[in-house]
């Protein structure tokens, strides 16, 4: 593999918010058994978005302070994967690079294949620093959405809102990649359409089929390129793009046909159910999801350390999968514990049900509005605990269609 492998992931930050409602409480007021939905989905909390915060400020909150003055220096390639933008010509990129105040010659754009997006940026990202063009620099990568409005459908449990910011360097801490081992499956299927910023429809058993597909697809195209690969042991833990938790166990049980159900679900349970940690309480975070789930099993597994290899399987509907393998890096402990996960995850206010739908309906409301100002009086209370001179970034208004940032 040579000194590719010496590529990859430096420091990682994830930033699920302030807000986040109980799925108890949503179940309750729904009618339907808690006990049963949370176990089926594995999802026990998800992040809501406070009025003022939309994909532009959940990218940047993710990056904010991830970066020395002299990392930022270094930074010349800035990709944002999404699939919920804020405007259709100018990239969410462009906001990030202003707040994150990246160099001039930083060049950056988005990238959208739904859940894709992230791991596409990521590819894209290591093959540059790979390349001539990129040595001795930095990249930037990161994977932000908000779900859409959902209130009342039957996928409104598995509903989220987060991002996470990965820095790349030919030096990295966290995990090295190397960008030449690894597997695509790629397939045009129509399991989940977004004709407009306030419309997602589809099927979602039609995506569920795609998905499982695409692990088996993955599988045999990493063997054929890679050689049989013996994956319940050469393997410390497996990493599954989560659209929702539940579906993971699905996943790893088509990556180990050879095992029965019940030996499976033991071997799921210890080297994959614990990188669902921060996805059970965050919900659905679409392309960001991966890399949640990689810094969730770095924090559920303490016995994890340098040297040990995880399997990452992504999947965006579409559809795209890529299934490739990382090696823990040299300060992999030291950048989780610095990334805060689990604090900045504990340290949201709850809400209650009426509430959280009172935002969403607001939100839903706010995307075909050409002049916009967020509500903050109601929130007045939340604002001053956690935004006040807390120095995130924030959606100031719209005017005319031209949206306006500052921070807190």
């Amino acid at each position: 593999m040579g000194t590719l492998r010496h590529i990859g992931i430096d420091k990682l930050r994830l930033y699920p918010s302030t807000l986040s409602l109980s799925l108890s409480d949503l179940c309750e007021a729904r009618g339907r058994d808690p006990e049963t939905t949370i176990a089926h989905l594995m999802v026990r909390e998800r992040t809501v978005l406070p009025p003022w915060e939309d994909t532009v400020t959940l990218a940047v909150n993710a990056a904010k302070g991830l970066l020395s003055d002299e990392e930022r220096a270094q930074t010349e390639l800035l990709i944002v994967g999404t699939e919920t933008p804020v405007d259709l010509e100018k990239p969410v990129s462009s906001w990030v690079h202003r707040f994150l105040d990246l160099p001039s010659r930083c060049r950056n754009f988005d990238v959208q294949h739904a859940c894709y997006s992230a791991t596409a940026g990521l590819r894209m990202a290591l093959s540059w620093l790979a390349s001539p063009a990129g040595r001795g620099k930095r990249a930037l990568v990161i994977g932000a959405d908000a779900s859409l409005v959902g209130i009342g459908e039957p996928y409104e449990y598995v509903l989220g809102a987060g991002a996470v910011a990965l820095s790349l360097s030919s030096d990295p801490g966290f995990c090295r990649i190397d960008p030449a081992v690894g597997a695509v499956y790629a397939c045009e299927v129509s399991d989940v359409i977004r004709p407009s910023r306030r419309i997602e429809t589809g099927s979602s058993e039609e995506s569920l089929f795609a998905y499982l597909e695409a692990v088996a697809g993955t599988v045999d195209a990493y063997v054929e390129q890679h050689g049989p690969t013996d994956w319940a042991h050469d393997f410390a833990g497996a990493v599954y793009h989560a659209p929702f938790a539940g579906i993971t166990l699905r996943a790893h049980q088509t990556l180990l046909p050879d095992l029965s159900r019940a030996e499976a679900r033991r071997d799921f349970e210890a080297r994959s159910l614990p990188a669902l940690v921060h996805h059970r309480r965050i919900g659905g975070m679409y392309g960001g999801s991966t890399f949640a789930s990689l810094l969730g099993m770095v924090d559920a597994r303490p016995e994890l350390g340098p040297g040990d290899r995880l399997s990452i399987f992504a999947f965006g509907s579409g559809s795209c999968a890529e299934l490739y393998p990382v090696e823990l890096g040299p300060r992999v402990r030291e950048v989780a514990d610095a990334a805060r996960a689990t604090a900045s995850i504990d340290a949201r206010e709850r809400i209650d049900v009426p509430r959280y739908e009172a935002l969403e309906r607001a939100r839903d409301q706010a995307h075909d509005a050409p002049n916009h100002r967020p509500e903050r009086e109601a929130w007045a209370d939340h604002y001053t605990r956690m935004w006040a001179g807390q120095r995130r970034c924030m959606l100031e208004g719209v005017e005319g269609w031209m949206r306006s940032y500052a921070w807190s």
